[in-house]
C-alpha cells in the first residue's frame, strides 16, 4: 500500500505525536509499505528524517497550556500541496490530531484516498473537553473511514455525540533500543522529561526537589526539555538558591535513552493534557521506576497496582514527595518496579502495534 501520515505539528520539535508517526511508518516500511509524511514547513532546514515532505505556513500560538500550530498552504504551497497528492495517489492517508487548523482539512479536500485518523490528544478545560470537542468530533468523524484513539479516556472523550466505532490502538515504543550500561557510584538523581510548559508541570518538579533536597543532600535533578516555563524555572533555582539541578535543553533520543537508563527515578509530573503517557514507556523500557501524578492519559499506562502505587492526585505535590520519599529510601522496591515496567511495556511494541494499524488498513482496501 502507498500511505501518507500527516502530523499537524512542527515536525522538527520532539513529541509523542511525531514519534508515534516515525516509529509507524518505520515499520510499515519494513512490512514493504510506502510510507511518505505530510507535515507543515516549519523549520524545514532542521527536518531531516526519511521522506518528509513540507508544504505551507505556519504560526504558534499558546492555548490551554501548551503550544498549538495553525498552518495553512495558501498560493503556491496551495499548488504545491494539489499537485503532490495528485502524483502520489495514496490508497490511504492517515491524520494525527487532523483537528489542529488547517493543513489536515486541505489534505482531506484534495485527496481521493482511503481516510484514518488517530486521535491524540486531551484538553483540559472541562468546557471544551466535555462539550467543545466531542460536538466536533461527531463532524470530523463524518470525513473518515476509520477512527482510532491512542486510550480508552481519549476515546470516551470523543464519541460521545457519534455511534461511529472508534478502534483503541495505544501508543508504542520501538523496543530495539540502545543497550547502555547505568553508571556506578553516582549521587541519586531524579528526571524529568519533557516541553517546559504549565501542563507538563516541570515547576512541580522543582518545588519537590527543593522540599527531598533537604533530607538528601546529594539528591540531582535533570531537566530535559525546552519551553516558554524555561525562565520560572531558572528564577525559581535562583530564587531558591539550589544546587544540582541541570537544564539540559533539548536532548536527542539517544541521551534521552541514555538519562532514562542512569536516573534513579523518573517523575511524570504532568498535570493535565496527557492521552496517554509515551514518556512512560520510554521510562520502564529503560528499566527507569517512576513516579507522579494520575491523569487520566497515564492511568490508561500504569494498569498495575505497584506501579499505579506512586502516582498521586495531579496537583497534590505533598502527596507526591512522601511516595519519592519512600522509593528514594527503598532501592528493592525501586528493583522491584523496574523489573514489573520492562515486562509491562513488551505489550506496546510498535511490532505488534503496527500489524494492529495494518489490518485496519487492509480492512478499508478489500
Amino acid at each position: 500500500m502507498k500511505i501518507a501520515q500527516v502530523c499537524p505539528y512542527d515536525f522538527s520539535r520532539p513529541g509523542g505525536v511525531k514519534s508515534h508517526i516515525l516509529s509507524l511508518s518505520h515499520h510499515l516500511r519494513k512490512a514493504g509499505h510506502e510510507v511518505k509524511i505530510i507535515a507543515p514547513r516549519i523549520n524545514s532546514d532542521l527536518v531531516h528524517e526519511e521522506q518528509v515532505h513540507l508544504f505551507g505556513s505556519n504560526r504558534s500560538v499558546n492555548l490551554g497550556g501548551t503550544k498549538i500550530d495553525i498552518n495553512i498552504a495558501l498560493g503556491k504551497q496551495w499548488k504545491e500541496l494539489k499537485s503532490f497528492l495528485s502524483k502520489e495517489k495514496f490508497d490511504v492517508i492517515h491524520y494525527h490530531t487532523i483537528w489542529n487548523p488547517i493543513l489536515p482539512f486541505q489534505v482531506r479536500w484534495l485527496s481521493k484516498a482511503r481516510q484514518v485518523a488517530t486521535f491524540h490528544d486531551t484538553p483540559k478545560n472541562k468546557l471544551v473537553g466535555r462539550w467543545i470537542v466531542p460536538f466536533i468530533a461527531k463532524i470530523v468523524f463524518q470525513l473518515l473511514d476509520i477512527v482510532i484513539s491512542v486510550s480508552h479516556s481519549q476515546a470516551t472523550l470523543i464519541s460521545r455525540f457519534s455511534s461511529k466505532n472508534v478502534h483503541i490502538v495505544p501508543n508504542g515504543i520501538d523496543l530495539d533500543l540502545p543497550n547502555f550500561e547505568k553508571k556506578k557510584n553516582q549521587p541519586l538523581n531524579l528526571l524529568f522529561l519533557g516541553r517546559l510548559e504549565p501542563r507538563k508541570g516541570v515547576l512541580h518538579a522543582l518545588k519537590l526537589f527543593a522540599n527531598l533536597k533537604k533530607d538528601y543532600p546529594e539528591l540531582v535533578l535533570k531537566i530535559a526539555g525546552e519551553g516558554d516555563e524555561r525562565i520560572l524555572a531558572e528564577d525559581f533555582i535562583s530564587a531558591n538558591q539550589l544546587r544540582d539541578v541541570e537544564l539540559l535543553g533539548v536532548v536527542s533520543e539517544k541521551e534521552k535513552y541514555q538519562l532514562l537508563t542512569n536516573a534513579d527515578l523518573y517523575l511524570g509530573t504532568a498535570l493535565y493534557g496527557e492521552s496517554f503517557g509515551i514518556v512512560l514507556l520510554e521510562a520502564m523500557a529503560m528499566g527507569c521506576p517512576m513516579a507522579g501524578y494520575a491523569t487520566a492519559g497515564y492511568l490508561n499506562v500504569l494498569n498495575d497496582d505497584d506501579l499505579k502505587k506512586y502516582f498521586v492526585k495531579p496537583g497534590n505535590i505533598a502527596a507526591l514527595i512522601k511516595k519519592v520519599a519512600i522509593l528514594l529510601e527503598k532501592k528493592s522496591t525501586r528493583e522491584k518496579l523496574s523489573i514489573k515496567g520492562m515486562k509491562i511495556v513488551q505489550q506496546y511494541d510498535w511490532k505488534l502495534l503496527t500489524q494492529d494499524i495494518t489490518a485496519l488498513y487492509i480492512q478499508l482496501n478489500s
